[in-house]
């Protein structure tokens, strides 16, 4: 088992809900600084511990709620108690560094800090071998209830702790790649850290793609986390897509986003049948399929009742073209080049989308002997197909594209002219002619393939949908290229995936949420709606973000070769 031991910016460092309750706001979540061994805890203003150890630092372990080494002057260990609490052992005191001046006082033995938001309370002792055993709590913003947090963290058994930490990964399933035996245990990690406990209007667990910066819930986020989670954990992989079914308006709308308090008013792309189907075939719970349908069943005639304008059977997305940097956040593709002609048009993706979970949903009413509905979902399927086919297909080009309302193609081509292909869409006649578009080197089939966006186009750079690579879209191309028999191109865009996923593991510690086309720039030093700080510091400039929970997702699924193909 070889466990993270790279020291990187950015890593996510927090307590997770598979160990015990956490919060969704203010919650005491930490990045790793560049500095050995610094953790800067985000909070309203950020606090820093720091562990100035002398000479080099051997880490055994660096996971998302445990960090375990050993320095010239003895181990070091940190790990949390509970969502507030740190605790572990170290040669030399922790020092606390703060972004503006906190209060001060020492109570009963703790150094105690405070301001109007939040509070630390320090306790720390030296053992008999002379390390020091500490405990660091954190408050909303009583300091007495941080100085208890911190005297009754010096009573964990931080050996069983510790051993509880390590016991976690030993019971996951063993890698089938040792090649990338190091990153697989990374992306668990990273699972890991980014789950929630039920809170506010979520009534089971939850997952967020990334508890630093955005901290939120997403629909698409989920259902890709379910697709991981489920080959190690069902319980939570079945919550995954609850979670996000809970949220349904009486009306059958989801939203993209949500948090245990609030949601927006737009929605995401229908993968939510999908992940149901697969976990089922996962579990064989056929009471999870009774639970979801009707909501599944809602929600896509919420999509053809409220995005399908001209009544000609393809989707619109929601498009807000006053956005210069976020024009159609519905799509999931934010800032992609698609939607600079502010103007509406029939998507290929979000058709596609629907066409994909109206015949999944077909097959789970199937699989409840509803003949009736599985046949109308399954003709709605193929109508949508069919308006694809006759609107959407240019024969020259050999791809769908965005089509404007006034009937012209956009003739904008980026990895979603290629959805039809997971869908089912095109013919074998068409495949074949997408495949040869698909694997033009001056095109979309970069160094790193998939660039999100053509390199002819101006816009192609490193920004996010504008020419970066992000590990869903390859996946959906696999699946679609496995779909229609073009098994080693498939192959080697994996193939080229996990490669550079796991150069820029080595290089920093960490799985990111998108990637550089050409391979070249580290991936926080990407552009992501405007330029990176030097050095990147998410508070000035989100970059591309770090530990990213749907990453970390597919990179596992290809890493075990979990392709959910039919």
């Amino acid at each position: 088992m070889k466990l993270n031991n790279i020291w990187g910016y950015g890593q996510l460092f927090g307590y997770s809900g598979l160990d015990g309750k956490n919060r969704y706001y203010n919650d005491f979540i930490g990045t790793l600084t560049r500095r050995k061994i610094e953790i800067r805890f985000e909070l309203k203003e950020w606090v820093k511990v720091y562990f100035p150890v002398k000479g080099r630092v051997k880490f055994n372990a660096i996971t998302g709620d445990m960090i375990d080494a050993k320095t010239q002057d003895g181990d070091f260990f940190i790990t949390f108690a509970d969502m507030d609490t740190l605790v572990g052992y170290s040669p030399i005191q922790p020092k606390i560094i703060f972004q503006k001046k906190f209060n001060y006082r020492k109570s009963f033995g703790a150094d105690i800090y405070w301001n109007s938001d939040d509070a630390i309370a320090v306790f720390c002792k030296q053992r008999e071998d002379g390390l020091y055993q500490f405990s660091i709590a954190h408050s909303t913003p009583s300091y007495s209830f941080a100085r208890g947090g911190a005297i009754r963290g010096m009573d964990t058994d931080i050996e069983a702790l510790k051993k509880s930490r390590y016991d976690y990964f030993k019971k996951m399933p063993k890698c089938k790649n040792k090649k990338y035996e190091q990153l697989y245990y990374k992306a668990l990690s990273v699972q890991k850290v980014n789950v929630h406990t039920p809170e506010g209007n979520i009534p089971c667990m939850w997952t967020t793609p990334d508890r630093v910066p955005h901290r939120q819930m997403w629909l698409w986020d989920s259902v890709f986390h379910a697709l991981a989670f489920v080959n190690y954990n069902q319980e939570l992989a079945k919550d995954c897509i609850r979670s996000v079914l809970s949220q349904q308006r009486k009306d059958g709308f989801i939203s993209a986003m949500m948090n245990p308090y609030s949601y927006m008013d737009q929605t995401q792309p229908q993968v939510l049948a999908w992940g149901t189907w697969e976990v089922y075939k996962k579990t064989g719970d056929k009471a999870f399929l009774r639970e979801c349908v009707e909501a599944l069943d809602k929600y896509l005639i919420w999509d053809k009742e409220h995005r399908d304008k001209n009544n000609n059977g393809l989707l619109e997305w929601l498009v807000e073209p006053e956005y210069t940097e976020c024009k159609s956040s519905e799509s999931g593709q934010d800032n992609s080049p698609r939607f600079e002609f502010h103007e509406e048009m029939d998507a290929m993706d979000f058709s596609a989308f629907q066409a994909q979970d109206s015949e999944y949903l077909s097959k789970i009413y199937a699989e409840l002997g509803n003949e009736q509905k599985s046949k109308e979902w399954k003709e709605y399927s193929d109508y949508i197909k069919s308006q694809m086919n006759a609107l959407l297909w240019d024969e020259e080009d050999g791809t769908y594209y965005d089509r404007l309302m006034s009937g012209k193609f956009t003739k904008v081509l980026t990895p979603a002219n290629f959805f039809p292909l997971m869908a089912g869409v095109p013919t074998p006649e068409q495949a074949a002619k997408m495949v040869k578009t698909l694997t033009n080197p001056d095109l979309l089939w970069t160094k790193l393939p998939l660039s999100t966006v053509s390199k002819s186009h101006p816009m192609y750079g490193t920004d996010m949908w504008r020419g970066g690579v992000w590990l869903n879209l390859n996946y959906f191309i696999i699946k679609g290229l496995y779909k229609y028999g073009y098994d080693e191109i498939a192959e080697e865009l994996k193939t080229k995936t996990l490669e550079a996923v796991n150069k820029w593991y080595k290089k920093t510690g960490a799985i990111f949420e998108f990637f550089d086309s050409r391979d070249e720039v580290y991936p926080y030093e990407c552009e992501r709606k405007g330029k990176p700080t030097t050095p990147p510091d998410w508070r000035k400039q989100v970059h591309s973000i770090i530990d990213f929970n749907w990453s970390s997702c597919f990179t596992l699924m290809f890493i075990q070769d979990e392709l959910y193909l039919e």
